[in-house]
């Protein structure tokens, strides 16, 4: 629950930044936004892992991403803070829906349904 509200505190960050707010309070949570989204994400895959460890590679991770965007940037020559943000919501966004349980065919039972029951009838 905590960690939820740190990501949403976060995301009002990314949206102050993005529309060129000018409050106080834009840059802690974007910074909050950076350092936590990132890393909870990476968290959400490494269930197998026990807490100390999970703690150790997604902070690692984080670091490597907000890293990896910003050199990135740096080196093709397009740097701007709002794009790596938006870069970096759209890293933590694909790594959370990789997370997302997948939702079974419900055709298939329904098929397999239609054809013990014409087997039946042609045993009859």
């Amino acid at each position: 629950m905590l960690a939820c509200a740190i990501v949403v505190a976060g995301l009002a960050g990314v949206g102050l930044a993005l529309a060129g707010s000018g409050s106080p309070l834009r840059s802690p949570l974007v910074l909050l936004f950076l350092a936590t989204a990132p890393a909870m994400a990476v968290a959400g895959l490494l269930r197998g892992l026990d807490v100390a460890a999970r703690v150790f590679v997604s902070c690692v991770a984080m670091i490597v991403i907000n890293a990896c965007v910003a050199e990135t940037m740096l080196a093709i020559g397009a740097w701007s803070a709002r794009t790596g943000l938006v870069v970096v919501v759209v890293i933590a966004a694909v790594l959370r829906a990789v997370q997302l349980p997948v939702v079974r065919d419900r055709s298939r039972p329904c098929a397999e349904a239609v054809r013990s029951v014409a087997d039946r009838l042609e045993r009859m």
